[in-house]
């Protein structure tokens, strides 16, 4: 059994007998939907670290450009996460997807380039596990591709179980992760229950796989199935139940974002226009923008800081898929019309794009963008205008999500603003 597994089972138990709020069949985590539970700090606050899209690629490839220097990139990508981890100092971690990343697909093969992504996930893998501090992960559109799905047929579940199969081992310590029910869509669709000091549930966190392509068609993506909505809707109803409560407070972590992120913004920016306001000048390019709220027929929509840099929204998709077959999908809309119904679930995280940092809350639900890691996915190539790792700093780093007390939650960016491209050129400028 995992260390801090056990420590979670003396202290529960050390609570059950201390406290006498609940019997065994009374606590929180005895509802089946919950993987595991964590408990609150010693001031009643849990931290939570969002790391997202960190494209391992797992290179032996050396070059005296640096920008062809391949293995430079998982370096840069551990030397900015430990940095954010180090400074945050979280109660735990979350990875949402894209862990690695397939080169196969973006440039032709050479000397030191890896196509394999197990290799690639195990090194992702180890270096979050050495922290010492519990985590989890959801699957983003990236982490099945490479060899190991080659190798199944292309089933890219049976690539994810073997994924999964890893984080589950012996040899990593610290994960929460589960592959959670083999009967609806996806692989790790599962819940954590975050427990305040006296047993109760603080939040329940939602984890979902939001899948990847359709088919091998690029940039058409998935999103969470009727069957996981179900699931869910059960998984916060019985979490409730099992808690005395009406409702209970609950956070999603997903990688690929649903439309609502596109249509809010635009709805957002459509009424800053009526206001006879620029939207720039709330959005600002360089991480600058303050909290802003907007009315509109439709309600109250508030902007929270972040950048809009990627120039969209890349959601799940929305319109007829294939073309011409009649069957039509909306983009993830039946997610957040069910987040809504439901009352339970008050912010969602997504990782997926890499320069959109934006945070904003619509109908009682913040939809935010975690920060993102990537040195590989916009970067492989010689510099462009449109590559994040040559000149941009303002999208890299990590999201501190902190749950207060009273379940509330707030939320924090951690950037990390260090150039480790410009400071490798000028390193070997220098010799």
């Amino acid at each position: 059994m995992k260390k801090f597994v056990k420590i979670a089972l003396i202290s529960l138990l050390v609570l059950v007998f201390a406290v006498g709020a609940f019997s065994c069949e009374d606590t929180p985590s005895k509802s089946e939907y919950v993987a595991h539970t964590v408990s609150v700090g010693s001031d009643g606050t849990f931290k939570i670290l969002q790391l997202t899209d960190m494209h391992f690629i797992n290179s032996t490839r050396t070059d005296d450009n640096v920008e062809l220097d391949f293995r430079l990139r998982d370096e840069w990508a551990m030397t900015a996460a430990r940095d954010v981890i180090e400074r945050t100092k979280p109660d735990m971690i979350m990875v949402t997807g894209d862990s690695t990343y397939n080169l196969k697909k973006v440039m032709p093969l050479r000397p030191g380039l890896n196509t394999d992504n197990l290799a690639s996930f195990k090194k992702f893998a180890q270096f979050i596990d050495s922290f010492d501090i519990p985590w989890a992960f959801c699957f983003g559109n990236h982490d099945e591709e490479g060899s190991l799905k080659e190798m199944l047929g292309g089933d890219k579940v049976k690539a994810k179980k073997v994924l999964s199969a890893y984080l589950m081992s012996d040899e990593i310590k610290n994960c929460l992760y589960v592959d959670g029910p083999n009967d609806i869509n996806g692989v790790g669709n599962y819940v954590i229950n975050v427990l305040n000091k006296d047993g109760s549930v603080n939040n329940a966190l939602v984890v979902f796989d939001s899948g990847s392509f359709f088919g091998d068609e690029d940039n058409i993506y998935e999103y969470v199935h009727a069957d996981q909505l179900e699931w869910y809707e059960k998984a916060i109803k019985s979490i409730a139940e099992h808690n005395k409560t009406e409702n209970v407070s609950s956070i999603v972590f997903q990688h690929i974002p649903f439309v609502t992120y596109e249509s809010v913004l635009e709805r957002f920016i459509g009424a800053l226009a009526v206001e006879g306001v620029n939207w720039t000048t709330v959005i600002k390019a360089d991480g600058t923008g303050t909290e802003y709220s907007v009315e509109f027929e439709g309600g109250t929509i508030t902007y929270h800081g972040g950048v809009y840099n990627e120039g969209e929204v890349c959601h799940s998709y929305d319109g007829e898929w294939p073309i011409g077959s009649g069957v039509k999908y909306d983009g993830g809309m039946a997610e957040f019309n069910k987040i809504v119904e439901l009352g339970s679930t008050k912010a969602v995280f997504c990782g997926h794009d890499h320069r959109n940092t934006y945070s904003i809350t619509y109908k009682g639900v913040r939809l935010t963008y975690g920060m993102s890691i990537d040195y590989s996915a916009n970067g492989l190539t010689p510099a462009k205008d449109n590559q994040t790792i040559f000149n941009d700093t303002i999208q890299r780093g990590g999201t501190l999500i902190t749950l207060n007390k009273d379940s509330s939650i707030e939320v924090t960016q951690v950037p990390f603003t260090r150039n480790l491209y410009q400071e490798e050129v000028a390193r070997r400028q220098a010799e």
